[in-house]
């Protein structure tokens, strides 16, 4: 994309252009640590150690990264560049294979220049990208409390999704916090393949339809929720972590799922699903039994992430001593396909 002349500052260069990861990587890396480091999490944080890497190789760049200057789906986008300083950053990635859905992230503007419509303009560029691409849904992620953002994001047509809540737990209680017991006739059990028709049902009955269209689920990729007891012990042994899952029966209804991450090298996971009839009955129970399996690594941090249709279970890890870290809130809008060309139309060449 050609650079334009920005309107409110006549005769400077400056605008939108493509990123060129041969030049730009340490300008972008600067730009995301400025704007997000109290916000970036683990994945974050060694992602933008990975850019810092890449800038760093320098000459090395103009060989491993083809003459346009993208890496095709693993990272493309575009800056804003004003008398040669990029000043504003934006990626894009595919979510699916498809290329159907695409996540809009890192949209970053230095600090003293924002309020000048670099946001606004970078925005547009990454959406008429994603329209080129055939791409038919935009994607992006917003903190609840960046309000200017989720403003302009919706001027912009984006819509929400869904709203996830990240809570952490920096020590296990010692001794257990005593958990409300099970209701009547209720048995917990390791999940097995066969269980998918149940799962699905009780997918289909509790997530909105946002938030299956957001995640979409298949037998595959469920099946392989959690891990086998061998798989689970080798996990334990190597320090390498494994994932437990459980289902709750009541009467042959699977009535909620418990899924456990145990990290021994990292950060331990949680997570809950609970069917609507049992909400605010047994999202306590579940989340302390959760618990009860990490207790051999009492002094690692434990992550629960949880959505806003789940006000109770937010609630019953806030009681077992959880503390929200942070909400992001999942926006889409529809992006127009170009109608395919007719090539009988007056003034195309036959």
């Amino acid at each position: 994309m050609v650079l334009t002349t920005a309107p409110e500052r006549a005769g400077v260069a400056a605008g939108v252009r493509s990123i060129n990861l041969r030049t730009d990587m340490r300008a972008i890396a600067d730009l995301i640590d400025a704007a997000f480091a109290h916000e970036l999490g683990a994945n974050g944080r060694a992602a933008l150690r990975d850019l810092r890497f890449l800038a760093r190789l320098g000459p090395l760049l103009y060989l491993l990264i083809p003459a346009g200057g993208e890496l095709g789906g693993f990272f493309r986008g575009f800056v804003w560049e004003e008398n040669g300083a990029i000043l504003g950053n934006l990626t894009l990635q595919q979510v699916d294979a498809l290329s159907e859905r695409w996540m809009i992230a890192n949209v970053a503007v230095e600090q003293q220049q924002r309020g000048r419509g670099i946001a606004r303009a970078l925005m547009n560029a990454g959406l008429e990208r994603i329209r080129q691409s055939g791409g038919r849904w935009a994607m992006l992620q917003v903190r609840a409390n960046n309000h200017i953002a989720h403003g302009l994001y919706e001027r912009m047509g984006f819509e929400k999704v869904l709203a996830e809540t990240e809570l952490h737990l920096f020590q296990i209680p010692q001794p257990p916090i005593p958990a409300p017991s099970w209701p009547a006739g209720c048995l917990l059990r390791p999940w097995r393949g066969g269980d998918w028709p149940d799962a699905q049902r009780l997918l289909r009955q509790t997530l909105p339809e946002t938030a299956r269209w957001w995640h979409p689920q298949r037998r595959s990729s469920f099946n392989h929720g959690g891990d086998g007891p061998w798989s689970r012990r080798w996990g334990a042994l190597s320090q390498q972590g494994y994932r437990q899952r459980l289902g709750l029966w009541q009467e042959g209804r699977l009535l909620a799922l418990l899924d456990v991450d145990v990290r021994p090298r990292g950060e331990h996971g949680l997570d809950i699903l609970v069917h609507p009839s049992m909400q605010g009955q047994v999202e306590a129970v579940l989340l302390a039994h959760g618990l009860d399996l990490l207790r051999a690594y009492p002094r690692k941090k434990v992550s629960a992430l949880l959505c806003d249709y789940q006000p109770e279970a937010i609630a019953a890890a806030e009681a077992l001593g959880f503390r929200s870290a942070f909400t992001l809130i999942t926006m889409r809008k529809r992006v127009l396909v170009p109608a395919p060309r007719d090539l009988y139309s007056p003034g195309v060449l036959r």
